[in-house]
C-alpha cells in the first residue's frame, strides 16, 4: 500500500529524440515528461501538509541503444511516444523495438509491483505486447481532440458529470461524455486491445484512445468499473500526447506540414490552442495510479 509523502522512482524509457526545434524551446523527453508530472503533482502536493509531500525522480534509459533499468529498483515505467512505426518491429533495423516488446512483456507478467505507462507509440508497444493489434490508420489524428469516455474512462479520468455532445460522426447516447482536448499526433492505432484489458476512450476515427489492465489480484470476473481503486490499475495507456502543448504542438504541425496536407494542418493550427487536459486529467490519473491522490 502506498503512503502519501513519500518518493517514487520512474524510468522513463526514450524511444525517441525530440527534433532540434521542440527540443531547443522544451528540452528532451526526460524534460517534457518532467513538466507534465511536476504540473500535475503539484495541486496534489496542496493538498497535504508540509511533511507529507510527494517527490519523484525520472531516470531516462534510452531504449533504442538497448538500454534498460533494473526494473526492481523503480516504482513505475512510462514509455514515450516515437516517430517510428510500432507495427513495423520485424522489420530489419527495428531490433530494438521487437527487445522492447519483449521486455515489456516480461515486466507486464513478471513484476506486477511496477507500473506501467505507454503514451501513444508506448501505448501501442504495450497492445503488441500484451497480445493486441497494431495497424496503420486511414488518416492522421492531430491537435487537441475530443475523445469520448467510457464509464469505466470516467471513473479513470475522474470525470463524472459533462455536457452530452452530439457529434457528426458519434451517435448521441445517455454516456456520451467527453475528456476534450488532449492533443493527438498519430496514424497508427490499436483498434483490438489485448486480453484482459478494458478501453477508456475513443474518437471518431479510433476505439482505442487509452487502456487500462487491472492488477492480478482483481477478479477478471469483476465488473471493471463496479468497485476499484486507481492503485489497482497495473498499467495505463494514451494514445494522445498528455505531455504536449500547445506550442509543441504547433510545431510539430508547421514540420509536417507537407506530410499532414493542407486540409488536416489548416484543421490542426485552428485546434492547437483549445484546452488540453493532459495535465489536470491524464497526469492526475498517473500519479494516482501510483498512489498519490
Amino acid at each position: 500500500m502506498y503512503e502519501p509523502g513519500t518518493h517514487r522512482r520512474i524510468a522513463i524509457l526514450i524511444c525517441d529524440v525530440p527534433v532540434d526545434t521542440i527540443r531547443e524551446q522544451h528540452g528532451d523527453y526526460t524534460r517534457i515528461f518532467k513538466t507534465l508530472l511536476e504540473e500535475s503533482l503539484k495541486p496534489i502536493n496542496e493538498t497535504h501538509s508540509a511533511d507529507s509531500q510527494t517527490t519523484f525522480t525520472l531516470e531516462p534509459f534510452d531504449v533504442r541503444a538497448q538500454v534498460y533499468p533494473k526494473e526492481d529498483e523503480y516504482d513505475a515505467m512510462l514509455i514515450t511516444g516515437s516517430a517510428s512505426t510500432a507495427h513495423e518491429y520485424e522489420q530489419p533495423g527495428r531490433e530494438w523495438m521487437k527487445k522492447l516488446i519483449e521486455y515489456v512483456r516480461v515486466v507486464a507478467t513478471e513484476k506486477p509491483r511496477i507500473k506501467i505507462f505507454g503514451i501513444c507509440f508506448g501505448h501501442q508497444i504495450v497492445a503488441l505486447a500484451m497480445g493486441g493489434t497494431c495497424v496503420r490508420n486511414t488518416r492522421f489524428e492531430v491537435s487537441a481532440t475530443k475523445l469520448q469516455l467510457t464509464e469505466l474512462g470516467k471513473r479513470v479520468y475522474g470525470v463524472e458529470s459533462g455536457t452530452l455532445v452530439r457529434d457528426l460522426y458519434l451517435p448521441l447516447v445517455s454516456y456520451s461524455f467527453f475528456l476534450e482536448n488532449l492533443h493527438l499526433m498519430n496514424r497508427d492505432h490499436v483498434p483490438t486491445e489485448p486480453p484482459s484489458f478494458h478501453v477508456l476512450a475513443s474518437s471518431t476515427q479510433s476505439p482505442n484512445h487509452g487502456m487500462v489492465l487491472f492488477s492480478q489480484s482483481k477478479s477478471p470476473r469483476d465488473t471493471p468499473h463496479s468497485n476499484f481503486r486507481l492503485t489497482d490499475i497495473h498499467i495505463l495507456t494514451s494514445q494522445g500526447h498528455p505531455e504536449f502543448t500547445e506550442s509543441i504542438m504547433h510545431l510539430l504541425l508547421r514540420l509536417r506540414r507537407e506530410l499532414l496536407g493542407p486540409e488536416l494542418f489548416h484543421d490542426g493550427e485552428g485546434r492547437a490552442g483549445d484546452q488540453n487536459d493532459g495535465v489536470a486529467v491524464i497526469g492526475k490519473a498517473i500519479w494516482g495510479v501510483m498512489g498519490v491522490e
